[in-house]
């Protein structure tokens, strides 16, 4: 029932959402179930495509039913007309609603929301917690860091918001989103994956790639690097298209 769930909450993406391209990828930590924790989703809305990856803390049923909350609360506030922010919100009261009915004052959530606006040629991205996405563009490989924040669930710690932050986003390049199961995979040697020194082998200084090249590859090649994962993968790649 959980791997059931899990599969229609993480349902295949579309080739295309919107004004973007898209290319998703979720690997299971445990060989032969679906069940995890980590999440993402894209929707296109009036104020552009948004999307979301998370990484929910614990793992089993609990983490189902926390993923399913999460997708929840940002498939509704998605279409709202507020802003990143107020997306942002509303999954932190959620969170924070769950967290008591289930008197877990540890359950939380690290999460990257992006939004893309076309006519601007720019996405935001609000991190709670989350890896840093990272921009393949131009044949260059960088790591967008912002402002840090705290988890989804965890607000009530210091009472900040979060800070968004815009970037410049054309044809061409890609936004690349993982959760840590890819950095802290290992080898037989104890190394954790090197994921942008591998991307900047693969992709810097080359023709730019699509969303579906940068999963393939990174598909690819994190096999190479452990031969079993310990933990849950979700990588979610978009891409600008069109003519806006």
């Amino acid at each position: 029932m959980a791997e059931a769930l899990m599969r229609t909450l993480l349902r295949p993406l579309p080739h295309q959402v919107g004004h973007v391209l898209v290319a998703g990828l979720y690997s299971p930590g445990e060989v032969g179930t679906m069940v995890g924790g980590d999440l993402y989703d894209i929707r296109a809305t009036k104020a552009g495509e948004r999307a979301i990856i998370g990484d929910v803390r614990g793992k089993g049923l609990d983490a189902v039913r926390t993923v399913a909350d999460i997708l929840g609360a940002f498939h509704e506030a998605a279409y709202d007309l507020g802003d990143l922010a107020a997306v942002a919100a509303r999954m932190e009261r959620r969170l924070i609603h769950e967290a008591e009915e289930l008197s877990d004052d540890e359950l939380f959530v690290t999460a990257a929301l992006v939004e893309y606006d076309a006519l601007a040629h720019q996405i935001t991205i609000i991190n709670h917690g989350h890896i840093d996405p990272i921009l393949i563009s131009r044949g260059e490989v960088t790591t967008l860091t912002g402002p840090p924040a705290l988890p989804l669930g965890l607000s009530t710690l210091d009472g900040e918001h979060p800070t968004a932050c815009t970037h410049r986003f054309t044809r061409g390049d890609v936004l690349l989103l993982v959760t840590d199961g890819i950095v802290e995979a290992r080898n037989t040697a104890g190394d954790f994956y090197p994921l942008l020194s591998r991307l900047r082998d693969r992709f810097a200084g080359r023709p730019a790639p699509g969303p579906a090249d940068v999963v393939d590859f990174l598909n690819t090649d994190l096999p190479r690097h452990t031969r079993q994962l310990h933990d849950d993968v979700a990588i979610l790649a978009i891409g600008p298209h069109g003519h806006l």
